[in-house]
């Protein structure tokens, strides 16, 4: 018995000297997801520490998607909800989000916006009663002590809406991401010759149009890993083959909602890796990667003058893009390039 006990004295007294460590803490790791929404974008970040931050939530139509997939997530909380800026692709799904979880703060671009759909957003925020919050540069949120989450453009007197984009870094440790929203290349510019724009991963700026994304931009970004999120068969022709160009001329691993599904890139802060996921069978227009935007391209009608947004949206549920025969300047209130979208 003596023995046995001075083999346990002697047991423990080895332990006693070995630093306590905690398992989690060396394998926890930074999540960013990149949903499918079809046309428009919506990102998913999980910090280390167990937060969540949503930034935008696509189109309507995509809405129960992105509630769907936070929940198999196991987010039950979003700390940080982000409206990059208001047109519809980007704040349509937030409305289902507001009502399906409890939201600590509201993130938006502060920028005036005269949508249906904005307002409905924002009254639901001021329902229930959620910390409203408009970005300066340079701001920085307190997402995971382990990483920085600082705001690098935001402006709410921009004239256009997607000029109003807040831009987003994300670091931890080695790796960044960089979350453009739909900022064009005249707000790259700004960025580039302001700040180190150097990231890991780009999402890269307004679904792949080519009113962002320049080589000088893509260049100085220097990813290795570039998303783009936007609808298949989409009425812009997103994504652009310059921008796909520049992205390859840089050596960037190019990932599309339409084709990867719902991407991940998982990080501990030293090395990351990207993995997606399709869902077997779905009739969602989001998960499948179809557009989810303006359907005018296959309306078949042959009028183009409209009294007002009601009667332009019994023809054109999503409204129309400048240049589209029933485009009016009248219509388009908020001066977006697009008459009557909701």
């Amino acid at each position: 018995m003596k023995k046995l006990l001075s083999i346990i004295a002697i047991v423990i007294l080895i332990f006693g000297f070995l630093p306590i460590t905690d398992a989690n803490a060396a394998t926890k790791n930074l999540k960013v997801h990149f949903i499918n929404v079809g046309q428009g974008d919506s990102i998913l970040v999980q910090a280390p520490a167990g937060k969540n931050m949503l930034i935008d939530g696509g189109p309507k139509t995509a809405g129960k998607d992105v509630v769907s997939f936070l929940k198999s997530k196991g987010v039950k909380t979003l700390d940080y909800v982000v409206a990059t800026h208001p047109d519809a692709d980007h704040i349509g799904g937030l409305i289902d989000v507001l009502k399906s979880f409890k939201v600590k703060h509201f993130i938006d671009s502060g920028r005036t916006h005269t949508t249906d759909t904005y307002y409905e957003l924002l009254t639901l925020v001021d329902k229930k009663k959620i910390n409203y919050i408009v970005p300066t540069p340079l701001k920085t949120y307190q997402l995971d002590p382990k990483m920085k989450t600082q705001v690098l453009y935001s402006n709410n007197k921009a004239e256009d809406s997607n000029n109003a984009s807040i831009v987003l870094k994300l670091t931890y440790n080695k790796v960044s991401f960089l979350l453009t929203g739909d900022a064009t290349k005249e707000i790259e510019e700004q960025l580039a010759s302001k700040y180190k724009v150097n990231a890991t991963v780009l999402k890269a700026g307004h679904h792949g149009s080519d009113t962002s994304s320049s080589p000088k931009f893509i260049s100085k970004v220097k990813p290795k890993v570039a998303i783009l999120s936007y609808g298949k068969d989409n009425m812009y022709g997103h994504p652009h083959a310059s921008v796909i160009k520049s992205l390859k001329n840089v050596g960037a691993k190019i990932y599309k909602t339409p084709i990867h599904c719902n991407i991940t890139v998982t990080t501990d802060g030293k090395t990351h890796k990207v993995t997606n996921a399709c869902p077997k069978a779905s009739t969602s227009k989001a998960s499948t990667g179809k557009t989810t935007t303006n359907p005018s391209t296959t309306t078949k009608t042959s009028q183009t003058k409209f009294k007002n947004c009601t009667e332009m949206r019994k023809v054109y549920p999503y409204g129309v893009k400048k240049g589209h025969p029933a485009y009016e300047k009248k219509h388009d209130r908020d001066g977006d390039g697009v008459a009557c979208e909701k």
